[in-house]
């Protein structure tokens, strides 16, 4: 085969699809096949989640440590395969959960590099939290949008999501739902950066709103923004940013923070080895207008890949996103493949469940 044949078959989508298919089959159909076959016993009956019985900040629980799948359940369980209405999408990942009243709803991002923008916000509901139906996208705009952190304020539903373009850094916009799930406007800009941002989270905390948002520029920074109220246009940066600076392994945030009683731990990416090394924990010791530190839990890493030859979060995990319901959180999680990436394509992510006591 010619030099020029080779780039073109390998540059086609044709080509991307046929590899990116015999990844899945690799990763996914065969392991899921093999643990079918080994067969299931009486006690791996899944326990369900009680959307219900959810608690919402600030907790009174032990932070979820080391979470490991539901006995029962077969990871992952959402794919780019569950998807729909956006094209041929080579993945899905950043899950936020959201309790209601009979159902737990998952919001995600759904991505598809042949399409612009390449990405957009999708929706899914389950009634236990273990099994789950895709519902549709319910969030695009011109930009590639991702990490759809999702939450509750006086009774209105905000999503805050990564807004990313290629010419200028984006403004970090909130979005009010007009018709829950659906209907999604923009509110405000809590931050119009001068640099690029990623993964923007927002919690109150001693009588005003915060923002912690990490850097998109290879710096591995991480910046602070405060407000007295959720809906005020353009936050305050704090008077150190970069609150961290130059941390590869815990600077960008990986999922929503845990919000306790007794203050807040921040969830984050370790990006030291490669994208997706692990889920770090970080508990905040000072948060002012003029302070900030943390320190990393003892626990941590609080997830990261199995490292093992095949399995849909056997190369990466970069995403947390836990609900106290009871004795036990339920946690949602991202993971991708790891071996034969090179070949197969890194357009693997795919969404799990997993869970860890409280302590309760």
């Amino acid at each position: 085969m010619t030099r020029p044949l080779r780039a073109r078959l390998t540059g086609s989508e044709t080509a991307t699809r046929a590899a990116w298919t015999a990844g899945e089959l690799l990763h996914r159909r065969l392991p899921a096949f093999a643990a079918r076959a080994r067969g299931r016993g009486d006690d791996d009956a899944p326990r369900p989640f009680d959307p219900r019985r959810a608690t919402g900040p600030p907790h009174a629980v032990d932070p979820p440590t080391h979470p490991e799948p539901v006995a029962g359940v077969e990871n992952p369980v959402l794919t780019a395969g569950d998807v729909t209405d956006f094209g041929r999408p080579g993945f899905v990942a950043d899950p936020f959960l959201l309790p209601g009243e009979d159902r737990w709803h998952l919001f995600f991002e759904v991505f598809d590099r042949h399409r612009t923008p390449t990405a957009a916000i999708a929706h899914a509901t389950s009634p236990d939290g273990l099994t789950w139906r895709y519902d549709g996208v319910v969030l695009a705009t011109d930009d590639h949008i991702a990490f759809p952190y999702v939450f509750t304020h006086d009774g209105r539903y905000y999503m805050l999501p990564e807004r990313w373009n290629r010419e200028t850094p984006a403004p970090v916009t909130l979005f009010e739902a007009t018709d829950f799930p659906r209907g999604w406007e923009p509110c405000v800009d809590v931050v119009r950066p001068e640099r690029f941002l990623s993964d923007c989270v927002v919690f109150p905390h001693e009588g005003r709103w915060w923002a912690l948002a990490g850097s998109d520029d290879g710096r591995h920074d991480l910046l602070a923004y405060h407000s007295e109220t959720l809906l005020a246009e353009e936050w305050t940066p704090h008077a150190a940013n970069p609150v961290v600076e130059g941390r590869p392994r815990g600077a960008r945030p990986g999922g929503r923070p845990l919000v306790f009683e007794d203050g807040v731990t921040l969830v984050v990416q370790d990006c030291r080895a490669r994208y997706g090394h692990a889920v770090r924990a970080y508990d905040i010791e000072r948060l002012s207008p003029a302070e900030y530190a943390d320190r990393q839990r003892p626990d941590s890493p609080l997830v990261r890949p199995t490292d093992d030859a095949l399995g849909w979060n056997s190369g990466a995990m970069h995403h947390l996103d836990a609900w106290p319901v009871g004795d036990r959180w339920l946690c949602a999680v991202d993971g991708n493949v790891g071996l034969g990436r090179r070949l197969v394509g890194a357009d693997h992510w795919a969404l799990g469940v997993s869970e860890a006591p409280t302590g309760r």
